[in-house]
């Protein structure tokens, strides 16, 4: 008697390939899904971390800190990015917000926080009709100027996340989803 060969047949292989592609196709939304929202949380931890920054700065040096940024509507060269400014007292004028970086023994302003570049499908936009966004921390830490908060971070997927200052001066996510800001 012969011996058969073990093997799968051709109707085996195609049935295998049909399961294969169709669990692909289930799950590649769900990755792609899944990325669109990990690059939004990490824009939202990004800014957060950044207010917090200025904030913790304020306190260690007695100086006033200001984070200022322009949102993705607006006309300057800086749209969709922000950055960190400081001042050693409200004697001194904050410096202008699109200087060059720089530290002088009475002013200082920090690099661009460029969300285009590290974020590319994430946008930065107020919840008023303005275009800029800051807060401002005196040198005990608290929030004394807040303008165009809450701030809109949405992806082009339609997913936003929604970022509150409190009167204290602590930053915090106000909403999540597509809805944006109450």
């Amino acid at each position: 008697m012969r011996e058969s060969k073990r093997g799968l047949t051709l109707v085996e292989l195609v049935i295998a390939m049909m399961v294969c592609v169709i669990l692909l196709a289930v799950a590649i939304p769900a990755f792609q899904t899944m990325l669109q929202r990990s690059q939004l949380d990490a824009a939202v931890r990004q800014v957060m971390s950044d207010v917090r920054e200025a904030q913790s700065r304020a306190t260690l040096t007695s100086w006033q800190y200001r984070l200022i940024g322009f949102d993705i509507d607006s006309g300057d060269t800086h749209k969709n990015q922000y950055r960190v400014i400081g001042r050693s007292s409200s004697a001194v004028a904050w410096p202008i917000e699109t200087v060059a970086t720089f530290s002088s023994a009475t002013q200082m302003a920090g690099n661009w926080v460029d969300v285009n570049r590290m974020f590319s499908d994430v946008k930065l936009d107020t919840a008023d009709a303005t275009t800029r966004f800051w807060v401002s921390y005196d040198s005990r830490g608290v929030a004394f100027e807040i303008n165009s908060f809450p701030l809109n971070l949405s992806h082009k997927s339609g997913q936003k996340q929604c970022l509150g200052v409190t009167a204290a001066g602590s930053i915090r996510m106000v909403s999540i989803g597509t809805a944006g800001c109450p």
